[in-house]
């Protein structure tokens, strides 16, 4: 098989400079201070499209979200030969595969967010919610469609949820508010996750 070719269609400009979370001696670490300082940057960037794919924007302002594909060119060649990380950079979670996770260090560091598209101007989309830090390369973009990307009726693994109650039981003293907060929500109130067991 020969070697696959991934093109960069653009770059994300915000001001986030920081990663989250960082390849740390075999692991990755969660930097909190990061996370919660960044938060409320993340809210809102840009995203930069090549001259040359700007007709493939083309209808893209007929969609309310998106989904964002990215290159997260700071994780170090050394990380990603990585199999097992602690999920969030939690020393308190059980080691769990790099696939069973949503960790930036991969074999292939392609991160993916679906985010509001809140306007487009020329080569220029402006969205919520994206979590990718400034001068990250984008290498694909597409429309966020409920009815292949919403599953209803989804089963998250049981240490899930502790990591998410461990997330946000280490930021609840800090200065932001809930909805500043990537980590004051609750996910098992979300309407695709069945809590049933």
């Amino acid at each position: 098989m020969s070697d696959l070719v991934v093109k960069s269609i653009g770059i994300v400009k915000n001001k986030a400079n920081k990663e989250v979370l960082k390849y740390s001696n075999k692991d990755i670490k969660l930097d909190l201070d990061t996370a919660l300082n960044q938060g409320s940057d993340l809210i809102k960037s840009k995203i930069l499209i090549k001259e040359e794919y700007i007709d493939c924007l083309d209808g893209i302002e007929d969609f309310s979200h998106i989904l964002v594909f990215f290159w997260t060119n700071k994780v170090p060649e050394k990380a990603r030969q990585l199999k097992k990380v602690h999920p969030a950079g939690l020393r308190k979670m059980p080691i769990k595969g790099i696939f069973a996770t949503r960790s930036p260090v991969r074999p292939n560091p392609i991160g993916i967010t679906t985010v509001k598209l809140i306007e487009r101007k020329a080569n220029m989309l402006i969205v919520e919610g994206l979590d990718a830090i400034d001068n990250t390369p984008v290498i694909d973009i597409k429309p966020h469609m409920p009815f292949y990307d919403s599953p209803v009726n989804v089963k998250l693994a049981d240490w899930l949820y502790k990591v998410m109650d461990e997330l946000k039981k280490l930021t609840q003293n800090s200065d932001l508010d809930d909805s500043s907060n990537p980590y004051s929500f609750d996910i098992r109130s979300h309407p695709c996750i069945d809590t049933r067991g």
